[in-house]
Order: C-alpha cells, then structure tokens, then sequence
C-alpha cells in the first residue's frame, strides 16, 4: 500500500512540476510577444513629449501632408492638429518618393531632431523657402507656407512665443499604410 501511494504521490509531484513549467512558459512567450510589439507615437504625441524625446529613437504615425519636390527624399507628416508637423528625412538610404504617397498614413522609426529658431533663424528660413520655390510664387502652397512662417515670426516678435519648436525624424526606417 506504501508504494502505491509513494508511486501517487511521486506521479502527483511531476504532473505539478510539468504544469508550472507550461504555465512559466506560456508567461515567457506572451512577455515576448509584447515586447515586439512596437508603440507608435502619434505628431501631437512628439509635440507633447518633445524634449524628452530629443535624440532618442521614436516610433511616429501620421498622415503624409507634403512632398518636397525638390529632392524627393523629404516629406511632412501631421496629425490631429495640422499646424503641428514633423518633417522626416529619408537620407540616401532610401529610394525617392513621388507625391502619390501624399494623403497616405506612414509609421516612422528614426532619430527626432528638435529644432528651435530664434527670430533670426526665422527670417532665415523665410528666405530659404522663398529660394526654394522660385516660380511658385502663386501656388497655393507657397502662400500657405509663406503665411504660416510669417505668422511665427509675429509671434516671436510680439513676445507671445520666446522660440519656435518644431522636429525632424532622421528616418531609420519607413512604412506606407
């Protein structure tokens, strides 16, 4: 009788020990799976969290509201409030993109440059759009653009803001949806 309930209770302890280890390794894989997960930031999320995430690698999503026509290599994403962007820069990793990605939603990995412009610096991309879209004068993206840095440039003059913030995603990686 000792050695049947000796041979339960042994059966008993390896029936336990085997049904923790599934349980741990259930555990295991669900904390890897989460962990490749990846948590993509919204632009408003960027704006709110700047400065913390100054030269670090984020994960941004947004909605591709420009392509830079000049290079092909530069594009404008938004999200909720339009006159917050990011601006990424795909580098010459990457193959050039034309303006059917435009209206298209994108997942960005890359490093986020903060860019702060003093009313000099201002003035001085002022005078680099401008340069840049000589013969669009008329267009309605030259005057958007025009109207809305002149708008900063009041802002810093008049002592409502001390800077204009704003960010660049040096892409690392990039995915059309």
């Amino acid at each position: 009788m000792n050695k049947i309930i000796s041979i339960f209770v042994f059966a008993a302890v390896l029936i336990f020990t085997n049904a923790c280890n599934q349980a741990n390794n259930n555990q295991n894989n669900q904390t890897e799976k989460s962990e490749n997960i990846t948590r993509y930031l919204s632009v408003d999320d960027v704006f709110a969290q700047g400065e913390t995430l100054a030269n670090k690698t984020v994960h941004v999503v947004g909605i591709i509201e420009h392509v830079c026509k000049h290079t092909w290599k530069r594009f404008k994403i938004i999200g909720d409030n339009e006159n917050q962007f990011i601006k990424i820069e795909l580098g010459d990793k990457f193959q050039s993109v034309d303006a059917s990605i435009m209206g298209k939603k994108v997942k960005v990995t890359g490093k986020l440059i903060t860019i702060k412009m003093d009313e000099k610096m201002v003035m001085k991309w002022k005078e680099t759009m401008k340069e840049n879209h000589k013969g669009e004068e008329n267009t309605e993206h030259y005057k958007e653009e025009l109207a809305f840095i002149q708008n900063i440039h009041n802002q810093i003059i008049n002592g409502e803001i001390p800077y204009y913030t704003n960010y660049t995603i040096e892409a690392e990686s990039y995915e059309l949806e």
